[in-house]
């Protein structure tokens, strides 16, 4: 972080502490199937409600950050999440008004990223912005690996509480962003219709396909707490072990990692990524105990760590300033689909065809996703 201006300080402070409060998204399957009575399809269909908040919030961020300022967009986002929580924390008479509410909390949500990965790419030069995506991704984790395993302990005792320490978390967030004055943080560029050329073409297609690397992510937080609690029987606290491991390797090889991406072709490392998100999964399909869960997360997180690092700095170097803000939200609003049809198309696999149908389904995207990189890739003329 030395090499990095430390204008980035405050928003890494603030992602750190507000992804230490994800306290319910880890759990939510088990909230509202368990804790509320919802049937899976159903708890599925609230769970997608929520993704199209994200994907909502992702797209008014991107644009409103190129409008009012980066921090603004995050002061908001974490406002509206923090309102979205408190009501969903109460109990609502249908699944439809849980949906509501989650889709509320959920833009909140969405607006954070690409106002945040806009800050990144303003305060950075092209040579240091894929160790400033990295230590980005590193602090988020360092947050979900330390929030998900307090979660389970909280569960244990009450989802109330989930909600309760969700909430100060985010308002600490804004602490951390809200008083330290950064110009850039409050940059506003005109508004100006994004050029349609071919390169930039060539981001959105690369942003567009990195669904099929982001999908397992998102099904694997929709079926990891039922995996656990349904399937092998295990207590909530090893969901948040899972999470936990997966924050761990992060932390261990983010900025190795880093350092053996540097200078590598995009399109090729996204299809290793794909690779390694399929065997991972593999590893479940091959056999279900809780051992093979937490090996093949320490397996398809290294996949997960390509695509999070490659994909915004493939953006930022590719794209105007004056359209940054917008183009760097295609890659979260990719994720926020998936949240969408992860939840609901897993849901009714596994009311259908049971938990394995549901691991070969997790297991088959990515390997389509590896497919369609590496063929771009090797169809390239200099290839």
């Amino acid at each position: 972080m030395g090499r990095l201006p430390r204008a980035l300080l405050p928003l890494y402070a603030g992602t750190i502490v507000t992804r230490m409060g994800t306290f319910v998204v880890p759990y939510l399957t088990l909230y509202l199937s368990q804790q509320r009575a919802l049937s899976l399809t159903a708890t599925g269909q609230v769970i997608a409600a929520g993704g199209a908040g994200l994907l909502l919030g992702n797209v008014a961020g991107g644009w409103l950050c190129d409008r009012i300022g980066r921090r603004a967009v995050v002061l908001l986002g974490l406002a509206t999440n923090a309102v979205g929580l408190a009501a969903l924390a109460i109990g609502l008479p249908s699944s439809a008004a849980y949906g509501l509410t989650l889709a509320v909390a959920s833009v909140g949500a969405g607006m954070f990223p690409p106002a945040a990965s806009a800050w990144i790419a303003d305060l950075t030069r092209d040579e240091q912005r894929q160790r400033a995506y990295t230590v980005n991704y590193v602090c988020i984790n360092l947050g979900m690996g330390l929030g998900p395993l307090l979660g389970g302990l909280l569960a244990a005792q009450s989802f109330r509480w989930l909600f309760i320490g969700d909430i100060a978390t985010t308002l600490g967030c804004a602490a951390c962003i809200a008083f330290v004055p950064t110009a850039a943080a409050t940059r506003r560029d005109a508004i100006s219709r994004i050029r349609w050329t071919p390169q930039t073409i060539r981001v959105l297609a690369f942003c567009a396909g990195s669904f099929l690397l982001v999908a397992p992510l998102m099904g694997m937080e929709y079926a990891v707490p039922l995996f656990v609690a349904t399937v092998l029987g295990e207590p909530l606290v090893i969901v948040g072990i899972v999470y936990s491991i997966n924050a761990a390797c992060i932390l261990v090889l983010g900025l190795p990692l880093e350092r053996r991406l540097a200078g590598r072709d995009p399109v090729a490392m996204m299809s290793v990524a794909g690779l390694l998100w399929a065997a991972g999964l593999g590893v479940l399909v091959m056999g279900a105990s809780t051992a093979a869960l937490l090996v093949s997360t320490a397996v398809w997180t290294v996949g997960e760590m390509v695509v999070s690092v490659v994909v915004p700095t493939y953006v930022a170097n590719r794209v105007g300033e004056h359209e940054r803000g917008r183009i760097l939200a295609v890659p979260d609003a990719m994720r926020s689909v998936a949240g969408i049809v992860a939840p609901l198309g897993l849901g009714m696999v596994w009311d259908h065809r049971g938990p394995q149908a549901v691991l070969w389904v997790l297991t088959a995207v990515p390997l389509l996703g590896a497919l369609a990189y590496g063929l771009t890739w090797m169809r390239r003329p200099a290839r």
